[in-house]
């Protein structure tokens, strides 16, 4: 509804969607829902079907990767900030503590930070904080607790630069958030930690992701507070974290040691 009205209020002549939340007052196009039954639908086909009926060529499109080509390497792009004093022999691996919707949907910033250590006790890394700037505190807290092998970015980057930045990593440990998103149309392998969502509607495209979900008796709540014990994201344990992201750092490297040989 507030969408709709917004839309309406700033008089935008054409407003296309669906009727639910009753909105369709506002709206002077209206997308029929489909009539299914079977497995939840993933919102991404919900959005590009509106974007069909405006007559966009939707199946030239999926599967595409944001091209690389004249965009900013990071050296470049950062010369002077506080990315510039990364070791670039680390592997660089992306941490997206928040999620704009609310706490329901972030896992305990503690846990992060013995994941996060956990991994650069095992593998050679850097870890890059990415977030906007009301995860400002988690942010503050995370880098204070991992010191020099973090670097934290949250609420410094405009979407460019967060673009080129996810570029020069390995891999996303996330949140369900925006950046999980924006990480997975780049090609980026994500650990997204889901609990009051659900990831058949809004988990990363791709079948280079490890979603971790707990589905607990009150799952998915899609609150934005948990009422209660917030039990669907304490399911989440460090250690499974730790595996899944090892796991995809393993699978990464076999290709690379390949080649190596192969040299």
């Amino acid at each position: 509804m507030r969408v709709a009205l917004e839309s309406w209020l700033s008089g935008i002549p054409r407003r296309i969607g669906y009727c639910g939340h009753s909105r369709s007052w506002l709206l002077n196009q209206i997308i029929p829902e489909p009539q299914r039954r079977g497995p939840l639908e993933h919102q991404s086909t919900r959005y590009l079907r509106i974007a069909q009926e405006c007559g966009a060529l939707t199946e030239q499109s999926l599967g595409k990767k944001t091209p690389n080509a004249q965009r900013f390497t990071l050296n470049a792009q950062l010369a002077g900030s506080n990315l510039s004093t990364v070791d670039y022999q680390l592997l660089k691996l992306g941490l997206s503590p928040g999620a704009e919707y609310g706490p329901a949907k972030r896992w305990l910033p503690e846990r992060f930070v013995e994941a996060a250590t956990a991994v650069a006790v095992r593998s050679p890394v850097q870890w890059i904080l990415f977030g906007t700037k009301n995860d400002a505190l988690i942010g503050e807290q995370i880098a204070a607790a991992l010191g020099g092998s973090c670097i934290n970015r949250i609420g410094q980057t405009t979407l460019e630069q967060l673009i080129d930045e996810l570029r020069q990593c390995q891999l996303l440990l996330t949140n369900d958030t925006g950046t999980m998103h924006l990480a997975a149309l780049l090609g980026v392998s994500t650990v997204a930690i889901f609990g009051s969502t659900e990831p058949r509607l809004t988990g990363p495209l791709g079948d280079r992701h490890i979603v971790l979900r707990h589905h607990v008796e009150c799952s998915p709540c899609f609150l934005r507070k948990c009422p209660i014990d917030f039990r669907c994201m304490k399911a989440a344990t460090v250690q499974e974290v730790v595996d899944a992201v090892m796991s995809i750092l393993q699978r990464a490297a076999i290709p690379q040691a390949r080649e190596e040989d192969r040299v």
